[in-house]
């Protein structure tokens, strides 16, 4: 028997808004590998097969209601839209709204390096979550409570609020006839901390002025972050 805590798989149906007939489906959606492999116990079953139908599962939901939603958008906007609505950092969002981390169960070594928080453990339990809900009550039933969780991130697609690629975003804005002629670049002006743990600090300069400053693990997330700066505080735009 899998060890959930009760209380929090009451918790999370009652987020959902669904509860499960056979609640071991909901169990093994919120049992990560490591904890699997750790126990090595016949009756425990991680996440993963249920995580590679839930993944099937919600592209074809995300699809459908797309193209019932706008009749006027061509194939490539439907495929950019879909793919920005399912993408771990959308899922992961969603993950954290409904406190999946504190209902997961993961070895030692995983909750060490703080896997209740990292995105992709998440998403993954998101798709695998799907995917229970489908094997316990049909498409329909699953259709209707991904629909109802992501909802929210399915209306600031369309409306042009839901970004994950702020760079590209960025780019798209300066080569607007507004900013005609400017260059747009990215500077790491700092790193800092141990070489298995860096901080990396990036500026988005436009025309050599700074619009943008942030902070990452990584340079690419540094970048990103700067770019995120720019655009949601229009410092793009002269004063």
């Amino acid at each position: 028997m899998i060890k959930h805590n009760p209380e929090l798989l009451d918790k999370l149906q009652q987020r959902i808004g669904y509860f499960f007939k056979d609640v071991s489906l909901l169990r093994t959606a919120m049992t990560h590998s490591s904890y699997a492999y750790e126990i090595k116990a016949s009756d425990v079953e991680d996440n993963e097969r249920l995580e590679f139908l839930g993944d099937g599962i919600l592209d074809f939901v995300i699809a459908d209601a797309l193209y019932n939603k706008i009749a006027y958008k061509d194939e490539g906007f439907l495929s950019k839209t879909r793919a920005m609505i399912v993408c771990e950092a959308t899922l992961a969002d969603i993950a954290s709204e409904l406190e999946l981390g504190s209902v997961l169960l993961f070895g030692k070594g995983e909750m060490a390096t703080s896997g209740a928080a990292k995105a992709s453990n998440l998403a993954n339990a998101m798709e695998a979550l799907f995917a229970a809900i489908y094997l316990d009550d049909g498409f329909d039933t699953a259709r209707e409570v991904i629909i109802r969780v992501m909802n929210q991130s399915i209306e600031d697609a369309l409306e042009g609020r839901l970004i994950y690629d702020y760079k590209s975003k960025l780019l798209e804005i300066v080569q607007t006839k507004e900013f005609s002629g400017q260059t747009l670049s990215f500077e790491i002006i700092a790193e800092e901390g141990p070489v298995h743990d860096r901080l990396f600090t990036a500026q988005a300069v436009l025309d050599g002025k700074v619009i943008g400053q942030g902070s990452g693990k990584s340079k690419k997330q540094s970048e990103q972050d700067a770019a995120q700066d720019a655009i949601q505080n229009n410092r793009m735009f002269p004063e």
